[in-house]
C-alpha cells in the first residue's frame, strides 16, 4: 500500500498530457484521491512525509492526508499537519499547509503555537494564510490573537481575514470589537463584520439587522437576520427590500448559503403571513414584474401561491 500511495503522489506531480482528452497525469491522480476514504492509510502517509526528501511530494501527501482526515475531522492528522509547519522551509508549501489546516475543527486543547508564529510574519501571504488557518477554533487564546489584530492592524486584508475567521472562532468576548467594523468604509470588511455578528449573536442583534436593512447596507446578511429572527412586525421592512430588488433588472444572480436568491429568502418569510394585505400586494407586484425575475424566482412564484399558505 505504501508503494501505491508513493506512485499516486508521483502522479500528482506529473504534468504530462495523457489520453485522448488531453488531461494531465496529475489531473487524473487528483480525481482518484476524491475516492480515497480509508483512515487506515493516514499512518502510512505520515511515514511517507517524514521520510520524503522531495518537498513537492510532501506537499501532495499533505493534501491526501487532509482529504481523508477531514471526513471525520481527525485530530491526529490535524496535530501532524500543525507540527509540520515548523519543519517546512518552502514558503508556498507552508501556505498550502495553513490553507489545509483552516478547514479542520480545532478543539480547545489544540496547540496552535505554530500558527501563531506566522501571524506577524513580514510576508503578507504567509500572514494572511495564518489568520485564515484560525477558523473553526474553540480556544480563548485563538480568539484573543484575532482580537489583537483587529485592535492593532490597519491592513485591509489583515482585518478582512480576521473578521472571517472570527465568524467561526469568535464569541461574545470578541463581539463588541467585531461590531466596530460594521460601519467600516470598505464594503467587504463591513459585510464580514456583520456576518460574524450574525453567526455569534443571532437573534440578539435583530435591531441591528433591521437598521442595516433600512440603511441599505449589507442587505443580504441583514435580510437573513431579519427574516430568521423577526416576526410579523418586520413585514414592512421585508416588503420594502423586495420592491427595491425588482425596481430594475439585476445584473448578477446572487445565491445565498442555502441556494436561494435574496428575493426567495424574503418570500419564504412573507408566505408565512398569507392574510396580510401587504403580502398579497407583493404577489401581484411580482406577477406584474416577472421580466425582472430570475428563472429560479419565477419557478418559486409558480410553486408557491398565496392561497397555499406554505413555503
Amino acid at each position: 500500500m505504501k508503494s501505491d500511495l508513493g506512485n499516486l503522489i508521483s502522479q500528482m506531480c506529473d504534468r504530462t498530457i495523457e489520453g485522448s482528452n488531453k488531461e494531465t497525469v496529475a489531473y487524473n491522480a487528483y480525481r482518484k484521491i476524491d475516492e480515497i476514504k480509508d483512515e487506515s492509510l493516514l499512518p502510512i502517509l505520515f511515514d511517507i512525509v517524514n521520510n520524503e526528501l522531495d518537498e513537492n511530494k510532501r506537499d501532495k501527501a499533505y493534501y491526501i492526508i487532509s482529504k481523508i482526515a477531514l471526513i471525520k475531522s481527525d485530530s491526529k492528522s490535524l496535530n501532524f499537519l500543525l507540527q509540520r509547519l515548523n519543519k517546512e522551509k518552502n514558503k508556498v508549501i507552508i501556505e498550502n499547509l495553513l490553507n489545509l489546516i483552516s478547514s479542520f475543527e480545532k478543539p480547545n486543547e489544540t496547540d496552535l503555537g505554530n500558527i501563531f508564529s506566522f501571524l506577524y510574519n513580514k510576508s503578507k501571504t504567509l500572514r494572511y494564510r495564518a489568520i485564515q488557518a484560525l477558523k473553526n477554533c474553540s480556544s480563548n487564546e485563538c480568539e484573543d490573537k484575532l482580537i489583537y489584530i483587529l485592535e492593532n492592524s490597519t491592513n485591509h486584508y489583515d482585518l478582512l481575514y480576521t473578521l472571517q475567521s472570527l465568524y467561526s472562532s469568535g464569541s461574545q468576548r470578541s463581539l463588541s470589537k467585531i461590531k466596530e467594523f460594521i460601519n467600516h468604509s470598505k464594503q467587504e470588511i463591513s459585510a464580514s463584520a456583520l456576518g460574524a455578528t450574525y453567526n455569534i449573536a443571532g437573534e440578539k442583534e435583530l435591531p441591528l439587522y433591521i437598521e442595516q436593512l433600512k440603511k441599505g447596507k449589507n442587505k443580504f446578511t441583514a435580510l437573513e437576520g431579519v427574516v430568521n429572527f423577526g416576526n410579523g412586525e418586520v413585514i414592512p421592512n421585508v416588503v420594502k427590500r423586495i420592491k427595491e430588488l425588482i425596481s430594475k433588472k439585476r445584473n448578477i444572480e446572487i445565491i445565498g448559503l442555502y441556494g436561494y436568491t435574496e428575493l426567495i429568502i424574503a418570500m419564504n418569510f412573507l408566505i408565512k403571513f398569507p392574510e396580510d394585505k401587504a403580502v398579497n400586494e407583493v404577489y401581484y407586484l411580482l406577477e406584474a414584474k416577472k421580466d425582472f425575475l430570475w428563472e429560479s424566482e419565477k419557478e418559486w412564484l409558480k410553486n408557491n401561491t398565496i392561497n397555499k399558505g406554505n413555503h
